[in-house]
């Protein structure tokens, strides 16, 4: 599947938040009752995310959704 830059960069900026929140993939997929792979599917870009999705994942490393996407959008 084919992603447009725009994705590649909300999601390179959800896989930092992760990081810097101190976060493995499989325990930010935990923390939002998601399979242990799911975040590695996102994080490839194997799946897309809807805007419920993303703001269950900014809200999980405690990062105002909001200001992830402006953070996705610089």
């Amino acid at each position: 599947m084919k992603f447009p830059a725009r994705q590649r960069v909300i999601i390179s900026a959800i896989k930092s938040a992760r990081e810097a929140a101190g976060l493995s993939q499989r325990q930010l997929a935990g923390k939002l009752g998601e399979p242990p792979n799911w975040i590695q599917r996102v994080e490839s870009l194997e799946r897309r995310l809807d805007v419920a999705e993303f703001i269950a994942i900014a809200k999980a490393v405690n990062v105002d959704p909001v200001e992830l996407f402006r953070t996705a959008l610089r």
